[in-house]
């Protein structure tokens, strides 16, 4: 399977067209209620068994809490990195260290 091509832009632009439907999906929360019912709308169009949708919809619940998490680990990391950087910057001035 390729990788999906996720971009903040890309998040951007989809909230932008719901909210030209919606106005309430400047919400990132309602935003992502939308997301999650077209998942499972396109998911239950699909002429497959109610077994297989289930199959689907737990695949893509599962890789949905992957992305999350990985963001999450991402945005965290970045934090600490800054958090350092700020420490190693803390210093104190006395008269004469020229």
């Amino acid at each position: 399977m390729e990788q999906l091509k996720l971009s903040d832009r890309l998040i951007e632009d989809l909230q932008r067209v719901l909210i030209s439907s919606d106005d309430r999906a400047k919400d990132a929360y309602i935003m992502v209620q939308y997301l999650a019912a077209v998942m499972g709308y396109v998911v239950g169009k699909q002429e497959i068994s109610t077994a297989e949708k289930a199959e689907i919809h737990e695949h893509l619940s599962a890789f949905a809490k992957h992305v999350m998490d990985d963001i999450d680990q991402t945005l965290q990391q970045r934090g600490q990195q800054s958090t350092a950087s700020a420490a190693e910057a803390f210093g104190i001035w006395k008269p004469g260290d020229d």
